[in-house]
């Protein structure tokens, strides 16, 4: 797997067709990029993230920003 930062994303995700890329962010690791090969099976996953995080955001009474934050102190405090 390749490690690039942040900013190259874009010429990486654009060069690249079926290699898995972690990404960086001033020197912490954010996340994984994996090229989409089967656009439908991909939507439909998209599909069902979005129904899981309404539910879950409706459970929880968390804004999409609010939940987003709290997992990424999580990652950032499991890297201490």
């Amino acid at each position: 797997m390749k490690n690039i930062k942040l900013d190259e994303l874009t010429k990486e995700a654009l060069l690249t067709q079926k290699e898995p890329i972690s990404i960086e962010h001033n020197g912490k690791f954010v996340g994984y990029y994996y090229p989409a090969i089967d656009h439908d099976k991909v939507k439909v996953a998209k599909e069902k993230l979005d129904t899981i995080m309404e539910k879950v955001l409706a459970k929880t009474g968390l804004t999409e920003d609010e939940y987003l934050s709290m997992f990424m102190n999580v990652q950032e405090n499991s890297y201490l």
